[in-house]
């Protein structure tokens, strides 16, 4: 009985391990904002070609039914795991001729298993900011003066909070701002507002030196929009000016 048994279990591994083996490895899919209407498109290159390989699974316009044009969409990449190691796949948004200007890049630093499997080791650069399903708000701030951004939501339960950090430069003088970043997912459809504040905590009398709003729509798919920027947005936001004391 008991040679039975262990027959039993002997036969089950076997078919355990078998199964590991012919499971397919775990890639890594990215999905991105692009408009090419405007002249800017990602580009995306690994570091090695042998480790790490992307496939291009193109571009798909967003619908447009009442057919508004240059609206943009969404782009998709899947990197896959080709043999064990380590390698970086970068993506640059910007305009593809030579010379062209470049907006944003990210680098994904990723180490692929020995099942092939893709998993990511570090992040340089915001992706969040050009993620269909995510909502991002980066906003300039400088804490030595003592103000800082705060903000409120109009309807709870639209935008679920994933990061709230304060980005300082890396070299900078004593006593220069960063950036603070804000990023949320959507959770169910709808539109809300968010509101934010730049004030003195210890002054809570006194009215903020700077309000900015965001009005942001999440679909039923879960694609966030972001429909209208207002307030004091030109002198906060980082690609438009630079925070003064």
């Amino acid at each position: 009985m008991k040679k039975g048994f262990a027959a039993i279990l002997a036969i089950l591994l076997l078919l355990s391990l078998s199964a590991m083996a012919e499971s397919p490895s775990a890639p890594l899919t990215l999905t991105f904002v692009e408009n090419p209407t405007t002249g800017y498109t990602w580009q995306v290159s690994t570091s090695d070609e042998a480790v790490l390989s992307i496939q291009d699974q193109g571009y798909a316009a967003d619908p447009t039914p009442d057919g508004a044009v240059g609206t943009g969409g969404t782009h998709t990449w899947v990197l896959l795991g080709k043999a064990a190691g380590d390698a970086t796949a970068t993506f640059t948004f910007g305009q593809g001729w030579d010379g062209g200007e470049v907006d944003t890049t990210v680098v994904y630093t990723c180490h692929i298993a020995n099942d092939l499997s893709v998993t990511v080791a570090d992040v340089s650069g915001i992706p969040e900011l050009s993620m269909p399903d995510k909502a991002a708000v980066m906003l300039l701030e400088n804490p030595t003066t003592g103000y800082t951004w705060t903000y409120q939501v109009s309807s709870e339960g639209i935008l679920v909070p994933e990061k709230d950090v304060y980005l300082q430069p890396s070299e900078t003088l004593e006593g220069a701002g960063g950036q603070h970043l804000w990023v949320w997912s959507g959770a169910k459809a709808g539109e809300v507002t968010l509101v934010f504040a730049y004030a003195r905590s210890f002054e809570p009398d006194v009215a903020p030196e700077a309000t900015v709003t965001y009005n942001f729509t999440v679909a039923e798919n879960g694609r966030v929009c972001l429909n209208e920027i207002g307030g004091d947005y030109a002198a906060y936001d980082p690609s438009l000016a630079t925070l003064g004391d």
